[in-house]
């Protein structure tokens, strides 16, 4: 019998997401990462309740791009969320989000190498990829394979390093002495920390970045220590503080740098298994340090070893007649792992 009640049909929405270990060429390590490639339709709430939901490091948003950005020659928008807030511009999202999108014939690839854009909130930058040969596997006999991938990050700038107050104010956050702070040149030099400070650096988002002379003091360091670490970099305006140290733990064979990322509390992260939106400061870091001019200072870093997620990033700046830094490029390689379905309703 009809009771009289008015119903209204429930309208649901779904969105498939790819997830991708990103700066890494074996599952499980790196990086993850994951990418709704169709995100037309999604509220700001609703994707930072995705990326909360997802709890990875961070979760990106492909959409059209904007005027400005179509007019700038952008292939595409992607906004970028970690579990609390959204960011402007990252790095392993940019380079997973760009494979996954390769992966899925949005772009024509050429042989060798292709180029597009990206657009982010601080602008439109390219990115190229690697383009190899078919792998001649039957399901996929003619589908050209993706190797790295390199992005092109924003305006390159070391804007102050500390000083001797506050490196003593740092230190107490990272419970360590100013003699374990420095670097250690390529003939094996030690160099203090007076002519090595910590500095805030930025292509795009501002870095603290501290040089330790030893990479197992980098290793030895307390996670619990992230967020007091994390704290102290938001006093200077930065997402995070890069830890760096010269030299490897041997589990990525050509590394130079040694690398762990505390993030600012507010981003709900803690530590980040791989950076790029770091190894760009933390090139022009080091490229400066050498004195380089009139060259490419190229650096392989390390990072995520310590999570259990090792992750290999290479970075190159070019260093014009003045020893200014002018152009940050990041590059790193995408290992495919899982994808579904999100039903909103």
């Amino acid at each position: 019998m009809w009771s009289g009640r008015r119903y209204t049909r429930r309208v649901t929405r779904r969105y498939r997401f790819r997830h991708v270990d990103v700066f890494t060429d074996r599952p499980f390590l790196g990086n993850p990462l994951a990418v709704f490639p169709e995100a037309d339709g999604l509220s700001d709430a609703e994707m930072q309740a995705l990326a909360r939901e997802l709890n990875l490091s961070e979760t990106s948003f492909v959409l059209p791009p904007t005027d400005e950005g179509r007019a700038a020659g952008a292939d595409y928008r992607m906004r970028i969320f970690t579990p609390g807030s959204e960011i402007p511009f990252a790095g392993h999202p940019s380079i997973g989000t760009a494979w996954v999108l390769a992966d899925e014939g949005r772009f024509s690839l050429t042989p060798g190498r292709t180029e597009i854009r990206q657009e982010v909130a601080i602008g439109v930058l390219p990115l190229s990829l690697e383009i190899q040969p078919a792998a001649g596997v039957a399901d996929d006999a003619d589908k050209p394979r993706l190797g790295e991938i390199t992005m092109t990050q924003g305006p390159p700038e070391l804007t102050r390093r500390l000083t001797p107050d506050e490196i003593d104010e740092l230190c107490e956050a990272l419970e360590v002495n100013q003699a374990q702070l420095g670097w250690r040149a390529a003939d094996g030099r030690p160099v203090s920390v007076s002519q090595a400070p910590p500095a805030v650096a930025s292509t795009g988002l501002p870095f603290l970045v501290v040089p330790f002379r030893d990479p197992r003091m980098v290793a030895d360091l307390d996670e619990e220590r992230s967020d007091e670490v994390g704290r102290v970099a938001e006093y200077y305006d930065c997402e995070s503080a890069a830890l760096i140290a010269p030299g490897s733990s041997g589990l990525v064979a050509d590394a130079d740098v040694h690398a762990r990322v505390f993030v600012r509390p507010l981003l709900a992260i803690g530590e980040d298994a791989a950076t790029g939106s770091a190894a760009g400061p933390v090139a022009v870091y080091l490229g400066r340090l050498a004195g380089a001019r009139s060259t490419t200072h190229r650096v392989v870093i390390e990072q995520g070893v310590e999570m259990g997620r090792v992750s290999r990033l290479v970075a190159e700046v070019d260093f014009d007649a003045n020893r200014q830094p002018r152009e940050v490029r990041v590059s790193g390689t995408t290992v495919p792992i899982l994808e579904g379905w999100v039903t909103l309703s």
